[in-house]
């Protein structure tokens, strides 16, 4: 509900051009930043979620053909 009325009151604000360029201005900046922290924050997961299974997959118990470790 806040945003709605924090929305509310933006549009409904008297502002000039710089005024209002500075508004969008900012939303595209925080838009895209979100955007990009969300990117990243995806990437490195999925890049740690990756080596964690790669790890697993190629030492520790089970990591062989016989099921034991690879120490020979």
């Amino acid at each position: 509900m806040a945003i709605r009325q924090d929305l509310s009151a933006l549009l409904d604000k008297k502002m000039d051009r710089k005024d209002f360029l500075k508004h969008v201005g900012v939303a595209v900046v925080a838009m895209t930043g979100v955007a990009a922290i969300a990117r990243t924050l995806a990437q490195s997961q999925q890049q740690s979620l990756t080596k964690t299974s790669a790890t697993t997959r190629t030492s520790g118990y089970g990591g062989s053909a016989y099921g034991g470790s690879k120490t020979s």
